[in-house]
């Protein structure tokens, strides 16, 4: 039988898969910081490719010049 990744995923909070055992603290801020990084970087890398879409595309997507303009533009930490 294959586990899958909720079988095997540790929590962040609450009893883990040892009874009454909890994530040590500085763990849960390492999956914190590096969560946020992922996230921020990701955004970095999806508003540059938006960026360098040309219009025939933008319209494929449904989106304005205007829109991918205004999202290509905010700053990497903005949602």
């Amino acid at each position: 039988m294959s586990r899958t990744l909720t079988q095997t995923a540790r929590p962040f909070f609450g009893a883990s898969a040892e009874r009454g055992a909890q994530t040590p603290m500085a763990d849960r801020v390492f999956a914190t910081v590096f969560g946020t990084l992922a996230v921020w970087s990701a955004r970095l890398k999806d508003r540059e490719t938006l960026a360098d879409m040309d219009p025939r595309l933008l319209a494929d997507i449904g989106v304005s010049a205007h829109e991918a303009a205004s999202e290509a533009n905010k700053p990497f930490w903005a949602a």
